[in-house]
């Protein structure tokens, strides 16, 4: 029998497994990470998988509209499995619930999910179209439209800790709606400003120093920016995870 690829490995296991959402680790032991990146960036180019978030892929099928590949699940659907594996659960938004309720006659766009559990710091999504996730919870009333923030006098300059601190929770600022856009740039435009004049602290271990410079530094990999932001949430909020 001839030596198959790595990538005829992976469709093979692909093949014989249950499910459509497939992690990058799933197939570690079947090459080395370069030969498994390449051999999954092969079975894209094929049509057979395509890329839903960092390390995460489903099945593809040609499109019935133009032939080109699409998932062969909805994105909801792929949405709730890929979260189940990294330990959250999917429900009802609050948008959903407020039109499931008739407390709104707006329609749900479906690319809000609320999870439980887990913290999910991936986004997901493809072709430009990412799901925004936000923590059930009960129903609170909507934030104002425009956001109000007084003028303030320069700022002394912060700790590592507090700059760190500033930057997570612009992150964890609620989007529900177009309406929260702008506030939500506010507040991280501010951060940032703030963290440009953090100096450290005897209390600051060093490795505060190296989160803060991967955040301020927009050049620097998506997946170095969320590991780091995990990590914050790990920090400052690690009863909610």
């Amino acid at each position: 029998m001839p030596d198959r690829t790595t990538a005829d490995r992976i469709a093979r296991r692909i093949a014989r497994r249950r499910g459509n959402v497939f992690f990058r680790s799933d197939f570690i032991d079947l090459g080395s990470p370069g030969q498994v990146d390449h051999a999954m960036r092969a079975l894209i180019q094929k049509g057979c998988l395509m890329k839903i978030g960092h390390g995460i892929y489903v099945r593809a099928r040609p499109s019935v509209l133009d032939g080109k590949p699409t998932p062969a699940k909805g994105m909801r659907e792929l949405a709730a499995e890929a979260l189940s594996r990294l330990g959250a659960e999917v429900t009802e938004s609050r948008a959903e619930r407020a039109y499931n309720s008739g407390r709104s006659v707006q329609v749900p766009t479906g690319r809000v999910v609320a999870i439980r559990g887990k913290r999910v710091r991936r986004k997901l999504g493809y072709r430009g179209v990412v799901l925004t996730l936000e923590r059930a919870g009960a129903d609170r009333p909507l934030r104002p439209s425009k956001a109000i923030r007084r003028a303030a006098p320069p700022a002394p300059p912060i700790t590592w800790r507090e700059a760190l601190r500033l930057l997570w929770e612009a992150d964890r600022y609620p989007i529900r709606s177009n309406e929260d856009v702008h506030p939500a740039l506010a507040l991280e435009k501010e951060a940032r400003a703030r963290a440009a004049t953090a100096a450290p602290s005897p209390d600051d271990p060093p490795e505060f120093g190296r989160w803060l410079a991967t955040l301020m530094d927009r050049e620097r990999p998506e997946c170095e920016r969320e590991a780091v932001m995990e990590a914050l949430y790990d920090l400052f909020d690690p009863d909610d995870a």
